[in-house]
């Protein structure tokens, strides 16, 4: 049994978000009626009327009755199910907007998450960053420095003891790694290993200020000067 098989409901929703995404479909574009998607696309009636419903929910569409259905602008009415299908539509990779954007994120969040975490955390768990920063500075292998350095920053995270952040962080990490990938193959690994070492001794001292200020150096490095990515 395939598990991994995807509906014919799912591969239609698919088809409409590759359209939009792609630009095949633009914003204020009027889809054809439901009758000639199913001819169009080869779907049963219910398959278009559950799919329109539910990429109506995600932000790609809007249902007028009696004048149709038409894209809208999904970067406005986003929701972390369009979040999901812009990544899956570019294979995990993000676009030079979607890079500047998750940085920028990042630079905002950092130096609560590390305030938060000086106030908050245990000195055992506080050891513990010193552990994951310790087996980002062995890695050799591009796939394994970035399970290593989003583990460590997903760490950190948790422990602010902060849900929402936590939960940002964990359903971003795939895109996170995404950006380390590229960060790394560009500029290498020895600096943000040097700075995550530094990040893990600043917060086992709870020196919130510092661990900030470091982990701000290393985000903004992606968006600015001669290791920018954008």
């Amino acid at each position: 049994m395939n598990l991994n098989k995807i509906s014919v409901r799912e591969e239609f929703v698919r088809a409409i978000e590759n359209k939009i995404l792609s630009g095949e479909l633009k914003i204020g574009d009027r889809l054809p009626s439901a009758r000639e998607l199913c001819t169009l696309m080869g779907v049963s009636l219910t398959s278009v009327s559950t799919g329109i419903t539910e990429l109506a929910n995600k932000g790609f569409l809007a249902v007028k009755p009696r004048h149709g259905v038409y894209v809208k602008d999904y970067r406005k009415e986003a929701t972390p199910e369009t979040f999901f299908a812009i990544l899956r539509y570019n294979g995990g990779n993000l676009n030079a907007h979607e890079i500047r954007s998750f940085t920028e994120t990042r630079i905002a969040a950092d130096p609560l998450v590390a305030r938060l975490v000086a106030e908050r955390a245990s000195d055992a768990e506080l050891a513990e960053l010193r552990t994951l920063a310790g087996r980002f500075a062995v890695c050799k292998e591009l796939p394994d420095a970035c399970e290593a350095i989003t583990a460590f920053c997903y760490r950190l995270y948790q422990l602010s003891d902060n849900s929402i952040f936590a939960m940002l962080y964990k359903t971003t990490m795939e895109a996170q790694k995404g950006m380390y990938a590229l960060y790394f193959k560009k500029n290498g690994l020895r600096t943000v290993k040097e700075t995550m070492s530094s990040v893990a001794e600043a917060m086992v001292g709870r020196d919130w200020e510092t661990a900030g200020k470091l982990l701000l150096s290393s985000v903004e490095s992606v968006i600015s000067g001669e290791s920018s990515l954008i």
